[in-house]
């Protein structure tokens, strides 16, 4: 297929979110982009007459199509068929029950796909552009991921969000979502994309527009895939043994998957490893989260009186 330069196409991946998916295609939709774009509805399987209506009303939206799976094959699945089926040079994932940020103040400087892309436009040796990502619904806040993601960060197990925009040519070199990976679908996306680039002597820089330019539902209503019960340390050796010759690089090691994806997981930031980076980055910004999760530091020694 023939892709259209400079042009953005959005893959919106639906099972049964009809509830939300208006407002996430609206979103999309109002941004006010400079450049060419698509939005590509991938219908997976749906079987609620909320959704598929919904579908119905968006797909009569300027620049969007849907793309109809015949039952449901998962939204790894469902995200590769978007791409694949992608018309622009560059790409971003909006989940069906999330949305783009439409706020004026927020977008005086341009759209955040635009500005990716135009960074991606520019510099050859960038991978990915992500943004910030902020939740709303039943919380809300940043998410505790909003700094700034380099590569070292990412094969260390760092939070990578959905809303990366990259070039399709290296989504679909890399193999794109990987479906035996139930969860962390979007880190394991961005090591494939990485390792895929390391091969062949790309570039691997990451570049952050602050935002945040994304906005996170937070509910319970809709099946996600964070909410599945797996392995961590299972899927974290799929993509290490898909990725070996990446990760022995820049981890200098010699040794096996098995050996790696534990001592990758044992270097995955915790809450408060986060909310350092955060702070290094934008001292407010951290405070404000770590008012808003209620932070606390305890010590085994406290009972000693020791502050």
């Amino acid at each position: 297929m023939t892709t259209t330069h400079a042009g953005i196409s959005f893959v919106v991946p639906c099972h049964n979110a009809g509830d939300y998916l208006i407002e996430a295609v609206e979103s999309v939709v109002e941004q006010s982009l400079r450049r060419p774009y698509e939005v590509v509805i991938v219908d997976d399987g749906s079987d609620d007459d909320t959704t598929l209506k919904a579908i119905d009303t968006c797909a009569e939206m300027p620049g969007v199509r849907v793309l109809r799976l015949a039952q449901r094959q998962g939204h790894h699945v469902a995200r590769n068929a978007g791409v694949a089926a992608a018309r622009m040079e560059y790409v971003m994932q909006v989940d069906a029950d999330d949305r783009l940020a439409t706020e004026p103040p927020l977008l005086k400087h341009g759209s955040y796909p635009d500005r990716a892309a135009q960074i991606l436009d520019s510099e050859p040796d960038t991978a990915f552009v992500h943004t910030m990502s902020w939740m709303f619904g039943a919380f809300e806040g940043f998410t505790i991921s909003s700094y700034p993601c380099h590569e070292d960060l990412v094969v260390r197990k760092h939070h990578v969000p959905t809303s990366i925009v990259c070039r399709r040519a290296d989504a679909l070199a890399c193999g794109l979502y990987d479906p035996k990976v139930l969860k962390w679908g979007d880190w394991a996306f961005a090591v494939n994309l990485l390792a895929s680039r390391f091969r062949r002597g790309a570039g691997n820089d990451i570049r952050c527009i602050v935002g945040p330019f994304y906005e996170y539902r937070v509910h319970s209503r809709v099946e996600r895939v964070s909410d599945a019960e797996v392995s961590e340390l299972d899927m974290t050796r799929l993509v290490v043994e898909k990725n070996l010759d990446f990760f022995q690089d820049r981890l200098d090691r010699n040794d096996g998957a098995a050996e790696i994806a534990l001592d990758v997981l044992e270097q995955k930031p915790t809450r408060l490893d986060d909310l350092l980076y955060m702070a290094n980055f934008d001292l407010h910004q951290a405070q404000i989260v770590a008012e808003q999760r209620e932070f606390t530091l305890s010590s085994p020694y406290e009972t000693l009186g020791i502050p």
